[in-house]
């Protein structure tokens, strides 16, 4: 006598909000590490001593500033925003990567650095934005995402 079949158990939304979680904790402290490793390349034009702790809340404030053009929507999309916003960021560490290898084997020069961090930034725009249109989320958080870099370097760099 062969056993009944069962249908095949689907895992649960709630289910994968732990291993979410830890996988966007564990992104986000290495964007942080990636940025305060950058960081430490521009220090001399920092009005601030930046590490880690620094990045952290930065990246939780883009977080919160972004949810203010989404106030009025659903906390799944405002969390699958923070997502967004994660894997963005991610993509900018990755690429920042071969820098900060390059300045481990001969030391980087700030233009050469800055080039860079231009150039990672741009595909970090284009890919924010592909993002945004394809959840068909308001493009005012493409705005939102510049002004908040725009405020913060307002704050981070020394005044001449």
């Amino acid at each position: 006598m062969t056993e009944p079949q069962t249908a095949p158990t689907i895992p649960s939304p709630a289910t994968n909000r732990g291993r979410d979680a830890l996988l966007a904790a564990v992104a986000v402290a290495v964007i942080a590490w990636t940025l305060s490793g950058f960081a430490a390349i521009v220090q001399p034009y920092l009005a601030i001593q930046y590490d880690l702790w620094v990045e952290l809340a930065m990246v939780v404030g883009q977080v919160l500033f972004q949810w203010c053009v989404l106030w009025r929507r659903s906390w799944r999309e405002r969390l699958d925003y923070a997502l967004v916003l994660i894997l963005v960021s991610s993509l900018g560490a990755v690429l920042l990567w071969p820098l900060l290898a390059l300045d481990r084997l001969a030391p980087v020069t700030i233009p050469v650095a800055l080039g860079w961090f231009s150039f990672v930034v741009a595909i970090m725009f284009s890919v924010h934005w592909k993002l945004v249109v394809r959840a068909k989320l308001p493009a005012v958080l493409c705005v939102g995402w510049v002004v908040y870099r725009l405020l913060l370097l307002a704050v981070l760099v020394k005044r001449p």
